[in-house]
């Protein structure tokens, strides 16, 4: 498996991916929340808020409208709890996944995990949009089973608990929740799930997929670093 290290980034590095996801997801719910008082404090209806601003940011049946979306949809959450679970789970495979010296992989997992499960939702249809971190971090966890299946987590709990085991918990859940979701949903977190396994897959015969975004961040550094 290709690595940069087999350190585990400290909490604070620039190249904590874990943090960064973190982040980027808690902003953009303080930031969608705080838009959303400015409408009520300015006394606009908060259904223009959900067709100006929220909507725009999930993928929908006229996501061709805001293609943006495509990369948005999964950085948009509707409800704290939602968000809180969506990030305990990222937290606890990312973390593994950091363990095992796959921090640079872990962005990566979850970007493909989310365009290809965008993609499918496109090709299925539905009346109801996607949105959340949920098709993203069932790649994560897919990918920590097909990579790190036997390592154990919570150690003072029976000896810890296998990957493998934690993660057919989450998948459980997730099925469950699914139960009332239209089929497009469906099928984006299945092909989430997939997407991260795929990724595993590839890269322990050596094709990484992530390489173009190190590259591409490797190159964005170099031009903004100072120079002497």
């Amino acid at each position: 498996m290709q690595t940069e290290n087999n350190e585990k980034p400290l909490l604070g590095a620039d190249n904590n991916a874990l943090v960064a996801l973190l982040a980027v997801n808690l902003v953009v719910y303080v930031i969608l929340g705080l838009i959303k008082v400015v409408y009520y404090l300015e006394s606009l209806p908060l259904e223009q808020y959900a067709a100006q601003i929220f909507q725009p940011l999930t993928l929908s049946e006229k996501w061709m409208s805001s293609p943006w979306s495509l990369l948005t949809y999964n950085w948009v959450h509707d409800g704290f709890w939602i968000l809180l679970g969506n990030m305990i789970w990222l937290s606890i495979f990312s973390n593994t996944l950091q363990l095992k010296g796959a921090n640079k992989h872990i962005f990566p997992i979850y970007f493909y995990g989310g365009i290809l499960g965008a993609f499918s939702y496109i090709i299925v249809g539905s009346h109801q949009a996607l949105l959340g971190a949920g098709v993203s971090v069932t790649a994560i966890v897919t990918a920590s089973i097909a990579l790190i299946p036997n390592v154990k987590l919570l150690p003072n709990v029976a000896g810890g608990i296998p990957v493998w085991i934690l993660g057919i918990v989450f998948l459980l859940i997730q099925g469950y929740g699914l139960i009332d979701a239209n089929m497009a949903t469906d099928i984006a977190i299945i092909c989430g799930g997939i997407a991260g396994f795929v990724y595993v897959m590839l890269l322990k015969r050596g094709m990484d997929l992530g390489k173009w975004m190190h590259q591409l961040l490797h190159l964005l550094n170099n031009s903004l670093a100072p120079k002497n």
